[in-house]
């Protein structure tokens, strides 16, 4: 037994230190040491993977705030259960995922010339790319993409509102202030 664990460490050691040797000649080996990339912080417009220039429309948070000030018509296209946690004020759910249960109550509510902001989770979420891309499909030419989504307008602490209409808000939502964009 002692003789087996013994030769483990040894095979162990071996293969980090070829694993070290092999990433040190690659071109594409990771460095041990510089400057990491961090976005942690990040609020710059992010580009959605499948982002297409032709055919989306992305929106800023500065954007997103003012068409939602505007009165323009806002859809939360996550699930319905992340919805009810908490979504932009007066916001519709209409879950990508489930469009076809949802679009015959969703569609009374908006008008071809209306300009809808389509919105999901955030940077690791398309829905909202997904919908705004069937908006236009079906007619509605004025589909936007705000991509930062509900992430980018708790992070400037906007109103929210929960369930099917309450409202909580940091600031009163008629008197919100314009968020801060870098």
């Amino acid at each position: 037994m002692k003789k087996t664990v013994i030769e483990a460490l040894q095979l162990g050691i071996i293969t980090i230190i070829i694993a070290f040797i092999v990433n040190t000649v690659s071109p594409n080996g990771i460095t041990l040491k510089g400057d990491w990339y961090d976005n942690r912080e990040k609020t710059e417009l992010e580009i959605p993977p499948s982002y297409d220039s032709a055919m989306d429309s992305l929106l800023s948070m500065q954007e997103a705030y003012i068409l939602w000030k505007s009165g323009a018509k806002f859809i939360d296209a996550r699930d319905p259960e992340d919805y009810e946690t908490g979504h932009i004020p007066g916001a519709i759910s209409l879950p990508f995922d489930f469009w076809d249960g949802y679009w015959a109550d969703v569609e009374p509510l908006l008008a071809p010339t209306d300009t809808i902001v389509c919105y999901c989770g955030g940077f690791d979420c398309e829905s909202s790319l997904f919908a705004a891309r069937e908006f236009k499909t079906i007619g509605y030419p004025n589909a936007l993409i705000f991509f930062g989504g509900i992430n980018h307008w708790e992070q400037a602490k906007l109103p929210l509102e929960y369930g099917s209409g309450e409202t909580e808000s940091i600031s009163d939502s008629t008197s919100a202030k314009e968020p801060e964009v870098e």
